[in-house]
């Protein structure tokens, strides 16, 4: 008779054991659930409770072998269910800006639209000018969506009336679907970047993360929105509205890492995973690998910040509270 296994490995826990209830943690964690604004198929406020479900099963690690131990994540749980959608943006809104008092946010959605509150959210905590990297197959740059202004459709457009972002500083990665608003809108604005994923198939996602860090220099913080329909379905198929030609998750590293190295990022959202939709929780598991990439970085950026507290390095001033 095979003896019972009584010992399991230590990150076996919520977030690989790096959980902690500090005030001054590094990273702060908020789980949106919500995807009432979605134009097809729904799923993605099944998303936070997925990926924190998979977490135990990530070693606390980086794909170089960089060790997560001394990082500190907060997870302030999930904004609960409310049936009055502007109420319940603007609990979203309240408690993003309680995550927001970390160095680092991550937010899990949820679809598209929740990135209008948490932006929101972000804009009041900068002291300054922010940037945002949207990656995804659709601009969601509709003014409205089947008769809303809240669409996952429309988030974009909500983030441009913000009072500290400018189009120049709205940058575009993986894009390959637009309505026709969406093209004019663009056509009126040409400051704001667009790299579709045809662009970076044939230039390079060296080249075009290089494009993007250049384009945001002279912001105070970042805001990067990642939906998962930006890489190709078949690195993510679990989402409502797949477009096939997209990234692959080799190539979101590659420009997630240039990103995190060169611009002040300081915070994340992680959008429109829908666990129901999913294959063997490929998308789920996709998603959550970025996230430890992100923790990674930023470890390795809050301790550079660290260990140069006493020399005259600007750069790393947006990773203080």
């Amino acid at each position: 008779m095979t003896p019972p296994i009584t010992h399991r490995p230590a990150h076996r826990q919520l977030w690989s054991g790096l959980s902690s209830q500090a005030p001054t943690a590094e990273i702060g964690v908020l789980g949106v659930p919500f995807d009432n604004a979605t134009s097809f198929r729904k799923g993605a406020a099944m998303a936070p409770a997925r990926i924190r479900e998979v977490t135990p099963h990530i070693a606390p690690a980086t794909e170089e072998g960089h060790r997560l131990a001394g990082l500190r994540v907060r997870d302030y749980g999930d904004v609960s269910a409310d049936l009055d959608w502007k109420r319940y943006f603007a609990t979203v809104e309240a408690q993003a800006a309680q995550v927001l008092r970390h160095p680092f946010a991550l937010f899990l959605g949820g679809d598209h639209s929740v990135t209008i509150p948490l932006t929101a959210a972000f804009s009041r905590a900068v002291n300054g000018q922010f940037g945002v990297v949207h990656f995804d197959a659709h601009p969601d740059l509709a003014h409205e969506y089947e008769g809303h202004r809240w669409s996952h459709a429309c988030t974009e457009r909500r983030v441009l009336e913000l009072p500290n972002v400018e189009p120049r500083h709205l940058t575009f990665v993986g894009l390959r679907s637009f309505l026709d608003e969406e093209l004019a809108f663009l056509a009126d604005h040409p400051e704001i970047n667009v790299h579709t994923a045809r662009d970076v198939y044939r230039r390079s996602i060296e080249t075009v993360a290089e494009d993007v860090t250049t384009q945001l220099q002279s912001v105070d913080a970042v805001y990067v929105t990642l939906d998962i329909d930006g890489l190709d379905p078949a690195c993510a198929p679990g989402t409502g509205t797949p477009e096939g030609g997209g990234l692959s998750t080799r190539e979101l590293f590659e420009f997630l890492r240039v990103a995190f190295a060169r611009l002040p990022v300081r915070a994340l959202d992680i959008v429109e995973v829908a666990p129901p939709l999913d294959c063997a929780d490929v998308t789920t598991f996709a998603a959550t690998k970025v996230i430890y990439e992100v923790f990674g970085w930023v470890k390795e950026k809050l301790d550079l910040s660290n260990h140069s507290d006493n020399t005259d390095n600007t750069d790393n001033t947006d990773n203080k509270e």
